[in-house]
C-alpha cells in the first residue's frame, strides 16, 4: 500500500491549519514542534504529535519521515525551515519538500537550489495589491510553467444570462466551478450565468486579453511569478 504520510514541522496557526486540512483529506499527518503548548492549536486532529527540534534526525525518524510522501517546514524561523527542508530532501529523500520562508530574496535563492519555497510575505503583499488595484478579479496565478493561468472572478452584468458554453473559449478558457449564493457547482455547458456569479476557471496565458475582452473584465491582476515560490 502506498504511503500517505505527511510530516509538518511547526505548529503555529498555519501549521495547525495545514495539519487539519490534510487530515480531512485522509492523509496520515504527524506534527513536530519545539513546545507542547503549541499543540493546543490543533482542535480536530487525531494524528501524532512530537515535541522536539526538526533538525534532530531521531525525532524525524520517530515521526515517520522514512515513509513520508511530503514534508512541510512552516516554523517562524527561516533558518530552521531551510535547514530541515534540506535534511528531509537530501538525507531522507522525501519526494515532496515544501519550505515557508518569510524573506522573499532567500525564498528565490533556495528555490533556485532545488527547494520548493513559499514566501508568505510575497503572497500576502500580492493578494493585497491585487485587491486594491484590480478589484474585478479576486485572484490570478500561474499554473506550472506559466503557460496557463488560474482565475477567480465575479461575472458582470454584461454576461448575465449567457451559458457556460458561450462564456468559454474551446482550448483556451474553461470554467471549472461556479459559486452562486455560496453553493459551488461544476456547471454543464447549458448552465446560465448570472451577474455576481463567482467563477473559477483556467485560461491559456496567450488568451488572457481575449478573455478580458469577451467577459468585459476591466482590470486583470498581474500574474504571480513561477520562480522563487509563490
Amino acid at each position: 500500500m502506498q504511503s500517505n504520510k505527511v510530516i509538518i514541522l511547526g505548529c503555529g496557526r498555519q501549521g495547525a491549519r495545514l495539519a487539519e486540512l490534510l487530515e480531512a483529506e485522509q492523509y496520515e499527518v504527524a506534527v513536530i514542534d519545539r513546545t507542547a503548548s503549541s499543540f493546543s492549536r490543533l482542535h480536530h486532529f487525531r494524528g501524532e504529535k512530537f515535541v522536539g527540534n526538526g533538525v534532530d534526525e531521531e525525532i524525524l525518524r520517530r515521526a515517520g519521515i522514512k515513509q513520508a510522501v511530503a514534508f512541510a517546514a512552516v516554523t517562524n524561523g527561516d533558518n530552521t525551515n531551510l535547514m530541515t527542508a534540506q535534511i528531509a530532501r537530501v538525507i531522507f529523500e522525501v519526494p515532496r519538500v515544501i519550505c515557508r520562508v518569510y524573506d522573499p530574496e532567500r525564498a528565490s535563492l533556495y528555490h533556485d537550489l532545488g527547494l520548493e519555497t513559499v514566501s508568505a510575505t510575497t503572497v500576502g503583499a500580492r493578494m493585497l495589491r491585487n485587491m486594491i488595484i484590480a478589484p474585478k478579479i479576486l485572484r490570478q496565478y500561474q499554473i506550472g510553467d506559466g503557460t496557463a493561468v488560474a482565475l477567480e472572478f465575479k461575472l458582470s452584468s454584461f454576461t448575465d444570462g449567457m451559458s457556460v458554453e458561450q462564456l468559454e473559449i474551446p482550448g483556451e478558457f474553461r470554467i471549472a466551478c461556479i459559486v452562486r449564493d455560496q453553493v459551488p457547482l461544476v456547471p454543464p455547458a447549458d448552465y446560465s450565468a448570472r451577474e455576481g456569479d463567482h467563477i473559477f476557471g483556467a485560461v491559456m496565458a496567450r488568451s488572457m486579453a481575449l478573455v478580458k475582452e469577451k467577459l468585459q473584465i476591466s482590470e486583470l491582476a498581474v500574474n504571480f511569478p513561477s520562480r522563487g515560490g509563490v
